[in-house]
């Protein structure tokens, strides 16, 4: 076969005309697909949006939703037909796009890139929650004015609703939802300006009443949603933590009551908060987990095993009175004086050489339950195994729960349940409204007896039988070291320091670090008193 001058045979010339022919036609009909196919695009941080393609802007005006076509998306399959099989290959320009814009601030675009990526990829749950996540949490903090950061907080949470909207049944993105709006708006360092412009948002809460555009609250109700896919629609927690995943929901009820009172509000309806977290927090107690281990617990159950325990071994003591100590007598009688001297000293006074010595001490003469019981006479063996068997088991139950409890902190929040809505502690929270306010204001004299006031009032309640125990726990020992520290600065303000027999000097110890870097970094960083907007 002849070549033509280019060397080529004719056979050749026409397979790259065929080629060059697919190209161009390729090329063309990717014009009227763009065309076509172009999503919509809403402003966000003060960026102004796009209407779309033809389909986007035909199926807005005759008010078609996707719901209504089966839940297709005819701008994304428009999109995926396009990229030919290659939608893989298209996700990762389209993520590393927006990236990009990101990087530049470039809002418009970033918004655009997004709207393309979750309808190439609307059931990709990873996609959903990174970019959520990207939005509130990274691009927001890019603003200056925090409006605009705002701005960008509800878009995050507006795009985790939409990839709800397309994975129904995806537990973790409808947690996502939960966790953003109230963390988010809630916590973050401008909460104060975010939780105001929450509940003046009328875009975001439609026709929610002003009392419930709490972000808490909402929050609350997206934890609640994703605990129904579980318990009623069976949908698998995977690698969730059945304890940390239904803690969410009446944890949240109970920084909506914080809440509350820290916008001044100390009536019944911040008693009633209280007292829905408390009823709240029992039920989740009493709900059934699995544990690691496999084992079914419910966390309120921890006294009950203690005092089961308690009954059990006083049984088996029973069988032969002194039998256990005379076990201990013996093991403890082949120790060292080195090893008996380190384990009779109190912890905090041992050595670091001295804690080792004394925990092998410790496991020298321990007696297992099973040991025990193999010493008592023949007629009484039996049932002392049968009872050293019990009292391990529901030693190990009592144990177990006591660790999962310790990862929600679950006997603060239960008695913080109930110191909160006595009448002492709520009028404590008062005092110290009124006191902020007060020192706010320039009048020091009021802010302090206000705070006399509460602290004696705190220092009273905490002091009786029922709440003695949450003196040891650290959430509080936090909370109350803030208001001490508060304190501290409107005494300064009158060159007057904390008295020697100040009634909660414990919670300052327990609270201040021994590292002289640690204690300088809290000398410079010592709270800010409130200011009046």
């Amino acid at each position: 076969m002849m070549a033509d001058r280019s060397g080529k045979t004719p056979l050749q010339s026409r397979s790259f005309q065929h080629k060059v022919f697919y190209f161009v036609c390729i090329a063309a009909l990717m014009i009227p697909m763009f065309w076509l196919s172009q999503p919509s695009t809403i402003g966000a941080g003060g960026a102004k949006g796009t209407p779309g393609g033809k389909l986007e802007q035909l199926r807005r005006d005759s008010k078609i939703s996707e719901e209504d076509i089966g839940g297709v998306s005819l701008a994304g399959e428009t999109i995926r037909l396009g990229t030919f099989g290659l939608d893989g290959v298209a996700t990762l320009v389209l993520w590393q796009k927006a990236d990009e814009y990101k990087k530049k601030k470039d809002w418009t675009n970033l918004s655009a890139t997004l709207k393309q990526l979750i309808l190439l990829v609307p059931h990709f749950e990873t996609v959903w929650r990174f970019q959520g996540w990207n939005l509130a949490y990274n691009v927001s903090v890019e603003c200056d004015n925090y409006k605009d950061r705002y701005s960008w907080v509800i878009e995050g949470i507006r795009y985790l609703e939409r990839g709800v909207q397309f994975n129904p049944r995806s537990i973790r993105l409808t947690w996502d939802v939960g966790w953003t709006t109230a963390q988010k708006v809630s916590k973050s360092d401008e909460k104060v300006q975010f939780r105001q412009l929450f509940r003046e948002d009328n875009d975001f809460n439609k026709d929610r009443p002003m009392e419930m555009r709490d972000s808490w609250l909402i929050g609350k109700e997206w934890y609640k949603r994703a605990e129904n896919l579980h318990v009623k629609d069976g949908v698998d927690l995977q690698t969730i933590s059945p304890t940390l995943f239904f803690s969410h929901a009446p944890n949240a009820q109970a920084y909506y009551s914080e809440n509350l009172q820290t916008d001044g509000n100390f009536d019944q309806k911040a008693l009633h908060a209280w007292e829905t977290f408390s009823k709240e927090w029992l039920e989740y107690g009493n709900r059934e987990h699995p544990s690691a281990t496999g084992t079914m617990m419910r966390l309120e159950e921890e006294e009950r095993l203690a005092e089961l325990g308690e009954e059990i071994r006083a049984e088996l003591e029973s069988l032969q009175p002194g039998l256990y100590q005379h076990l201990v007598d013996v093991k403890r009688a082949k120790l060292t004086e080195e090893e008996i001297t380190a384990l009779d000293k109190k912890m905090e006074e041992r050595t670091a050489d001295e804690h080792n010595l004394a925990s092998e001490a410790a496991e020298k003469v321990r007696v297992s339950n099973t040991e025990w019981a193999t010493q008592l006479p023949t007629d009484l063996r039996t049932r002392g195994l049968e009872l050293a068997k019990r009292l391990d088991e529901t030693n190990l139950q009592e144990k177990l729960i006591h660790r999962y409890r310790m990862i929600v902190n679950y006997k603060f929040w239960r008695l913080r349940g109930q110191l909160e809505r006595t009448p002492e502690i709520l009028e404590a929270r008062r005092l110290v409204y009124e006191a902020d306010r007060a020192y706010a204001n320039g009048d020091i004299v009021v802010a302090k007896n206000n705070y006399d006031q509460a602290l004696h009032l705190w220092n009273q309640k905490i002091r009786t039988p029922q709440f003695e125990e949450i003196i040891d726990e650290e959430m509080l020992g936090s909370d109350l070291r803030e208001l001490i520290d508060k304190y501290e600065i409107i005494l300064a303000q009158r060159n007057e320091t904390l008295p020697p027999d100040f009634p909660l000097k414990e919670v300052i110890a327990r609270t201040t670090p021994t590292d002289p870097a640690i204690l300088q970094d809290m000398r410079r960083e010592k709270p800010s008193m409130p200011v009046i907007q």
